[in-house]
């Protein structure tokens, strides 16, 4: 099957000529006013062309692979709506069964993750970008990615809005990491799920925190919520109970006195845990059978476990060391599961080029940890984050992230999509770090 045709690359120049017009008006009516716009355009088109690059090598390079599994499970939908609207409305809504199924054939055609709940999520998501991008694949890659860079930019301007005047680190943390340009612009579960959660912490902002347009906020938040929730579930119950420690800890920084913060923290402690248990116990049950419980999710940590160790994996996989199948034992291995989830590939782990990258930017990272620590001291580097209800919250995330992503993926291949919200987070977090640290030396090192 030929996925690029010519009809690809005249959609694509069309849509690019119009996407520089757009942003060239955006930024002409706000650079004045908001400076940070001169980011606004280099990270769309960074971006889009990181998804175009990702849609070509993957095409004549690799071949058919999952992200045109996608995209053909797409156009099996779109070609089901003019035969079977109804059933295409049940479909497109979660329905998955037998019944529904059969509405699939010869004149659709047969969508290959139809019995994967998780990953079909993306086919039934993806129907809007794909009609809007002309049913072309580059069409579909451009329009999805321009759509899903205003979540992109929603949180950077969030973010500017908590920490003022960090402009370039920001833009560097958010728009510039080169394996999140990458890996989260092509037609994959990992690009969606890191949208979702920014779409979900920049809502809960809106409503919780700033107050302002509550019912559209709201909308977005429950529509990425769901979307999040379908794809990839412990990406939502972590994007959950961050959200919750943000607005926990926000409650608690707004007491006036030390007495006060005292006396409300085990209160909001004691809410936020039954908020948070509440959600798992909910959602729990409707999840992939693999995360709708603890139990179920220690028993999937142990199978792929297990499995990264056979022969097939062709030395791409790492082992944390093997570990009993109870919470107690998972959690034995959070050290190794968080290092592999934020630090791994090493330099030594590379097979390939888009490993090298990978473990270029954890290397970076970890140097820019260790002279954090030298030059402005882990006490300092904590009491930072402790002091901010957001920096908390995207700490919690960005280690609970982590030990998800080390002690449930086989290889460095799965690992470095999967493990993109703790790159991103993790980025911020460093930023503003680095900040107070420039802050704290111009007043020559004082407390």
């Amino acid at each position: 099957m030929q996925i690029i045709t010519f009809a690809d690359f005249f959609v694509a120049f069309l849509y690019l000529a119009v996407l520089w017009f757009v942003a060239f008006n955006i930024v002409r009516n706000h650079i004045e006013a908001e400076p940070c716009y001169k980011y606004f355009t280099i990270g769309l088109f960074l971006k889009i062309a990181a998804g175009l690059i990702f849609a070509l090598l993957y095409t004549f390079h690799y071949g058919i692979t999952d992200t045109h599994y996608y995209y053909m499970g797409t156009q099996c939908l779109e070609k089901l709506a003019h035969i079977d609207f109804g059933k295409f409305v049940q479909i497109f809504l979660g329905n998955r069964s037998p019944e529904v199924a059969s509405a699939f054939d010869w004149r659709t055609g047969y969508p290959t993750y139809w019995k994967d709940a998780n990953s079909f999520a993306v086919c039934r998501f993806n129907i809007f970008f794909y009609v809007l991008g002309f049913k072309t694949f580059l069409g579909n890659t451009i329009v999805m990615n321009a759509f899903f860079y205003i979540a992109y930019w929603r949180f950077y301007k969030l973010m500017l809005n908590m920490f003022p005047h960090s402009e370039r680190d920001f833009a560097i943390a958010l728009l510039f990491v080169p394996s999140v340009i990458f890996w989260g612009s092509g037609l994959l579960k990992d690009g969606w799920c890191l949208v979702a959660m920014l779409f979900i912490f920049s809502s809960v902002y809106k409503i919780f925190i700033e107050h302002k347009k509550i019912v559209w906020s709201t909308i977005v938040l429950i529509v990425w919520a769901y979307i999040c929730f379908s794809i990839r579930a412990y990406a939502f119950f972590t994007a959950a109970l961050a959200s919750i420690i943000w607005l926990a800890f926000n409650i608690i920084n707004k007491a006036k006195t030390g007495l006060m913060r005292t006396l409300i923290f085990p209160i909001i402690a004691v809410v936020a845990w039954l908020v948070g248990v509440g959600v798992f116990s909910q959602f729990g049950s409707l999840a992939n059978s693999r995360y709708q419980s603890i139990d179920a999710m220690i028993e999937t940590a142990v199978i792929i476990q297990d499995d990264l160790r056979k022969d097939y994996y062709g030395g791409n996989s790492f082992d944390i060391g093997e570990f009993s199948p109870t919470l107690g034992g998972m959690l034995s291995k959070a050290p190794q599961a968080i290092v592999a989830g934020i630090f791994r590939p090493f330099l030594w782990d590379v097979r390939n080029p888009l490993m090298l990258i990978s473990a270029l930017e954890t290397t970076i990272i970890f140097i820019i940890i260790i002279s954090l620590f030298k030059n402005f001291g882990i006490r300092r580097f904590m009491a930072v984050i402790m002091r901010n209800p957001f920096l908390i919250a995207a700490f919690v995330l960005m280690l609970t992230y982590a030990f998800f992503v080390g002690i449930t993926t086989a290889n460095f291949g799965a690992l470095v999509r999967y493990r993109m919200p703790v790159l991103v987070f993790l980025a911020l977090i460093l930023s503003v770090e680095w900040r107070y640290m420039a802050i704290w030396k111009s007043v020559g090192g004082k407390e």
